[in-house]
């Protein structure tokens, strides 16, 4: 590992610390994903106007890689230093003597580490998890073996993050000042200076003797090919796993099966890497302690069980005093296939899988080195069930539709582009459809909006091929479909004895075939998944209220009107719910009337463009915004969960 070291682009203390936070941030081997700590010792002007000693620590939730200024929390050192002469405190003390100390209660709250960076006598200091590191300490080398590999440095124990780890570091302080690091079994490196590139460059350091290590102990591959590769049917086999695995809630997938995953899959060492679990701490409380390693694609739903049955009762032993969390595995090994991880959001498995392919490539380095040692599996509970992380998850509110995919055509404009946004607001992952190649655009702005992945498919409705090979992707994305829009349609009108068979045609495989292929797609998806599923179609007034010259439009929709009708008398035994919505002269945002057609439906009923757009009961417009809100209404188990096969008009009541 190289240092990368030049010029901070500011010289005082939190701006040279913002700097050193980042380049530890950046190197994925060091920090994962909010992962690591790194703090400074200063002297700041406080709401009195006196000087004091402040000690700028990571806030929590913030990220090394892109760490601000406002990301450093401030606490009187002097509150901190004091605590020295407590005997213990337990976590939930801890929050509060942490809050109570700092200097703006609005800022984020401390890192739990902060203990440790207060009692470390230097101005700098940053701790990581780095992989080289935790490769070395989760086995049985002896302290003494540690520090010929690493140099001077004091080894401690794993204890667990928060006061009692800041009072072993106090506790060794003398030991501490005269070395470059403490090195944290199970838990990882920290280094400290008065200077802050002195104190980074310590760490890349004692990384690189790490790593060097390694290079000479490890001969040949980490991991020793076992197995041949395993053909899976995916378009059965994700929505089946997904669906097993939703049970309690709805659970988003990432898949891997090529690279560093297949390698891990088709390893002799996959089975017991599974059982050692994550290397350090701080993974657990996404991981949990232990992988499911599967044999055979065929037994994973008894596996899984099996590995539901073990959490249980590993639950009453070690944390039976909290309320349990989802029993299900978070980290799934295939043999001869791949990795796959589970959350309720694409961004979360997506970190998870990360998680577990370092964790895979530690424990597969450790065991080249020597025993294997790991903590506890009590120690891994008490983390798991952390107090300040279950008081954090209490807080923590739920999003409507976290853990749900959803499908909508037309997702570019209009209607379906207001679905898009409020279904990726409310926590859904969205497959987002539309012939504009201008959905690419659009789904990273609705992707900045809700911080929600999405997946954008520039297709066109009539091709078959097209539209299962969406849906393929959106199974190897997400792991399946939950909901479908079906709102995507085209407009032409023509006197019925002026319409040829290739316009009709046109119409038809967009309006009618082009839905009915999304339709049975997303349906075999759903039985296959097994936890229920929705569709809502949008139709047109013109099914109940037919208008001149509007043979073409009206025709097709009312035989998707119809598909909707057969989804529901199916579905029903599956729990798969479908109903229809009526829209009428929606005009906002919409492409379907372009190219004169509201202004010729205008003159054709006498009526200017304003009169022609709110000719109905209310006297009033109607936005995508009232589609779209029934549409979510009928989403909604609690409201709408005893309805299906039904037809809702939004067309402010046709005169």
């Amino acid at each position: 590992m190289q240092s990368l070291w030049k010029k901070p682009d500011e010289d005082d203390d939190v701006g040279v610390m913002v700097y050193s936070s980042r380049l530890l941030g950046s190197e994925s081997d060091l920090v994962l994903h909010g992962g690591g700590n790194t703090s400074v010792k200063t002297d700041e002007i406080d709401h009195t106007g006196k000087r004091i000693s402040v000690l700028r620590v990571k806030g929590s939730g913030s990220d090394l890689s892109a760490m601000k200024r406002s990301d450093f929390t401030g606490l009187r050192l002097n509150d901190l230093l004091a605590a020295k002469d407590l005997r213990a405190m337990d976590d939930l003390q801890m929050e509060s003597y942490l809050k109570k100390s700092m200097t703006d209660p609005e800022e984020a709250s401390p890192s739990v580490e902060t203990f440790l960076h207060a009692f470390i006598p230097f101005k700098y200091v940053n701790h990581s998890h780095a992989d080289a590191i935790l490769s070395l300490t989760n086995t049985e080398l002896t302290d003494a073996e540690l520090k010929k590999i690493l140099g001077n440095v004091v080894v401690i124990p794993y204890i667990s993050p928060g006061f009692a780890l800041g009072k072993a570091i106090a506790d060794r302080a003398d030991e501490i000042k005269s070395s470059d690091g403490v090195v944290l079994r199970n838990h990882g490196l920290v280094t400290f200076s008065d200077s802050a590139r002195e104190s980074y460059e310590k760490h890349i350091r004692i990384v690189t003797s790490a790593e060097n290590h390694l290079d000479r102990t490890i001969i040949g591959p980490v991991f020793t090919r076992k197995f041949d590769s395993t053909e899976i049917n995916e378009a059965k086999f994700l929505p089946r796993l997904r669906g097993i695995l939703s049970r309690n809630s709805k659970k988003i997938l990432k898949i891997r099966t090529t690279g560093l995953a297949a390698e891990i899959a088709l390893s002799a060492e996959g089975e017991e890497l599974c059982r050692l679990g994550p290397p350090t701490s701080d993974m657990l409380i996404r991981t949990k302690h232990e992988f499911l390693y599967v044999d055979r694609p065929e037994n994973i739903e008894a596996d899984i069980e099996q590995y539901i049955k073990n959490y249980q009762e590993d639950h009453v032993k070690y944390a039976g005093s909290y309320q349990m969390h989802d029993p299900y595995p978070c980290v799934i090994l295939v043999r001869g296939y791949g990795i796959i991880t589970q959350s309720t959001s694409a961004r979360e498995s997506e970190i998870i899988m990360d998680m577990a392919l370092h964790s895979f490539t530690i424990n597969g380095k450790s065991l080249h080195v020597d025993k294997h040692a790991s903590i506890s599996k009590a120690e891994a509970y008490h983390m798991e069930y952390w107090p300040l992380q279950e008081a954090k998850l209490k807080r923590r509110g739920k999003e409507k539709l976290e853990g749900t995919v959803s499908v909508v055509t037309g997702a570019a404009s209009g209607i379906g582009l207001e679905a898009f946004r409020e279904l990726a607001s409310k926590g859904s992952q969205v497959v987002a459809i539309d012939i504009d190649p201008a959905i690419g655009k659009i789904s990273e702005e609705v992707y900045r909006e809700s911080g929600r992945q999405n997946l954008p498919a520039c297709i066109d409705l009539s091709d078959e091929d097209a539209i299962e090979s969406t849906f393929k992707r959106a199974i190897r994305e997400f792991g399946g479909i939950d909901f479908v829009f079906n709102n995507a349609g085209i407009l032409k009108t023509a006197p019925l004895d002026e319409i040829t068979t290739s316009e009709m045609d046109r119409v038809f495989a967009v309006n009618g075939r082009g839905t009915f292929i999304v339709t049975r797609e997303a349906f075999r998806i759903m039985k296959e998944q097994g936890i229920g599923g929705n569709f809502v179609f949008n139709i047109t007034k013109n099914l109940t209220n037919p208008g001149a010259e509007m043979a073409m439009y009206g025709s097709t929709k009312a035989f998707a009107a119809h598909l909707s009708h057969y989804v529901a008398k199916e579905g029903g035994k599956h729990r798969i719910r479908s109903n229809i919505i009526n829209p009428d002269k929606v005009f906002r945002g919409s492409k379907i009337w372009e190219g004169g057609i509201l202004q010729s439906r205008a003159k054709a009923k006498g009526q200017s463009i304003e009169e022609y757009k709110t000719q109905n009961l209310l006297g009033i417009e109607v936005l995508p915004s009232h589609v779209v809100g029934v549409m979510m209404a009928l989403l909604d188990e609690e409201s709408f969960g005893a309805t299906t096969d039904a037809m809702i008009p939004v067309d402010g009541g046709i005169r």
